[in-house]
């Protein structure tokens, strides 16, 4: 009887124990388990609306390789997820299950400072709430316990290894912002001083559900997801009008249509894969986190797989110019709530699995040829796109049940605005007739390719 009592008692699961009230809230300065737990919810949290504000403006720059760093940082937001969510879970309080959402607060603080007007004012709010996160970081990690909380301190050394990267990348675009541009410079210096406002707000309220914030600028935004995403003038776009309806990844045009390393060419096409995942990305409401972790790593693997082809083309004497590229799909309201799940379902459970026999035999012929580069990055995009299966059919159909929530650029501008009009006392009625919108996408495919020619 004694060992059965012992058993029973060990088995006791301490989020159902009876605790009393955190010792914090009585201002000991020893933090309990729950305590530590609260607290990084909340890093947890601001990771996550940092990664969607990144991903979200992806598509709004011009330029691809700041596309592909932006995604780039937005998945390094999500792998701080990733540890966060682990420790978090090890914690009295409870983890991060399926229906959790970032709290009010935190979204709709993210939600105003995402309607920038410019490149310039996105990266400088990106900048601030950056800083504010790290100093969040900086001040938990002075509360804790260096023994206690040790795994939680080793999870922060890790994150200070990327803040350098985070902090660095805004620079280029706020060391001189609108410097000759005196009107637009009056705007950028309008909208630090909204932004750190919001920021200041957000951090006072953090834990509440309703907050007055600051009055939001009149002035129109740019970002995020935009109807049509950016083009970079050095990938010219396949126009149907001029280069016929045909299938782009099989246009005759293409300088290696009939070589082996067309194959390259259809690597390099994919950052438009990757954008469109950025659209997923920031649009989909209400999934799982691990829904957005897998789906921020799939969406820098496709930017690692253009980034690659890219690469090697210009190492073959080529460049950019040389080829057409897929544009964008505008999006309208009727087709919305199948595109986006199909595209990824596509993706994941057909154009992917359906091109792995075809990048073999690429991989055999790129060795025969001496192409040792070519072959070994073809074998890195296959491990990459057997994980990219895996996330299809982990997460294709679960997407369908949630389009109904789908977030694009006008709901999130129509929610800041709506916010503004109940300050000065719009009823809900009118409110609710601004609300309307649609993003944009676009996909590829593969074609055979000539293996016995290079």
């Amino acid at each position: 009887m004694a060992e059965q009592i012992e058993e029973e008692s060990f088995a006791i699961d301490i989020d159902q124990m009876e605790l009393p009230p955190a010792v914090a809230e009585y201002g000991n300065v020893h933090l309990r388990p729950v305590d530590s737990n609260r607290r990084l919810k909340q890093l947890f949290w601001l990771e996550f609306e940092l990664s969607r504000f990144a991903m979200g403006w992806a598509p709004c720059f011009p330029d691809w390789d700041i596309k592909g760093e932006l995604m780039r940082l937005a998945y390094l937001h999500t792998i701080h997820m990733k540890a966060l969510k682990e420790r978090i879970g090890e914690l009295a309080g409870g983890g991060i299950n399926e229906r959790a959402r970032s709290p009010v607060s935190f979204r709709e603080g993210f939600q105003s400072l995402s309607l920038a007007p410019g490149l310039a004012e996105f990266a400088f709010a990106y900048r601030a709430l950056v800083q504010a996160l790290l100093e969040a970081y900086r001040k938990l990690e002075f509360e804790m316990d260096p023994i206690l909380d040790a795994p939680s301190l080793d999870i922060f050394r890790l994150i200070e290894m990327d803040s350098r990267t985070h902090l660095e990348w805004p620079e280029r675009f706020i060391r001189f912002a609108y410097s000759e541009q005196p009107t637009l410079n009056q705007r950028y210096t309008s909208w630090t001083l909204y932004t750190n406002q919001v920021i200041l707000t957000m951090q006072r309220h953090a834990e509440d559900k309703a907050v007055k914030w600051p009055t939001p600028l009149a002035i129109e935004a740019i970002g995020p997801v935009p109807a049509v995403a950016a083009p970079d003038v050095r990938f010219p776009l396949h126009d149907p009008k001029i280069h016929g309806e045909a299938n782009l990844l099989r246009d005759s045009s293409s300088p290696l249509n009939d070589s082996v390393k067309q194959m390259i060419y259809i690597n390099a096409t994919e950052m438009t894969s990757a954008e469109s995942m950025a659209y997923l990305y920031y649009g989909v409401q209400n999934m799982p986190m691990d829904f957005y972790i897998d789906v921020a790593r799939h969406t820098w693997d496709e930017v690692r797989h253009s980034q690659m082809g890219v690469r090697r083309l210009k190492q073959l004497g080529f460049q950019t110019e040389h080829f057409l590229w897929a544009g964008t799909q505008a999006l309208t309201s009727d087709n919305l709530p199948t595109i986006f799940p199909e595209f990824y379902a596509t993706l994941t459970m057909v154009a992917e699995p359906c091109s792995f026999f075809k990048k073999r035999k690429s991989i055999d012929a790129f060795w025969k040829f001496g192409d040792a580069l070519s072959a070994v990055q073809s074998e890195f995009d296959i491990s990459d796109e057997r994980m990219h299966v895996d996330f299809g059919q982990k997460w294709g159909a679960k997407l369908f049940e949630h389009m109904e929530d789908f977030e694009t650029a006008k709901s999130v501008q129509e929610k800041v605005r709506a916010q503004r009009l109940r300050n000065v006392g719009v009823q809900e009625t009118e409110i609710e007739q601004l609300l309307k919108n649609f993003p944009s996408l676009c996909g590829f495919t593969t074609k055979e390719l000539v293996y016995d020619q290079y």
